[in-house]
């Protein structure tokens, strides 16, 4: 089960939110407004964002279940439930590598 975690980090100079830090079963997760994730290891390592799904997405392995990218980011930054099967993604330029937070849209199946 992923759950967010309350402390979140700020730069220091505009006080911008710069990342969340969320947990999905044993795996810590850096989750950056921009798109970028970083996942705990021995130290922090980024997750490459390329294309590795069917579809043109970015998805990532977390304890042998899939995550698109995007649903992680707004997951983190929108509060969306991460295994919300009503719930799915849309990007505003059609990019779907380009997973600002900025560029994502929110819709629910059925409305």
């Amino acid at each position: 089960m992923a759950s967010i975690e309350l402390n979140i980090s700020k730069d220091n100079e505009s006080n911008d939110i710069r990342f969340i830090k969320i947990t999905i079963g044993t795996t810590l997760l850096k989750i950056y407004s921009d798109g970028k994730i970083l996942r705990k290891m021995k130290e922090w390592k980024e997750i490459k964002n390329n294309k590795n799904h069917s579809k043109g997405y970015n998805v990532i392995l977390i304890e042998k279940k899939q995550y698109m990218r995007s649903k992680l980011i707004a997951h983190a930054f929108k509060e969306i439930s991460i295994n919300d099967k009503t719930i799915y993604i849309c990007h505003k330029d059609n990019n779907r590598l380009n997973t600002d937070i900025n560029n994502l849209i929110i819709k629910k199946k059925g409305l």
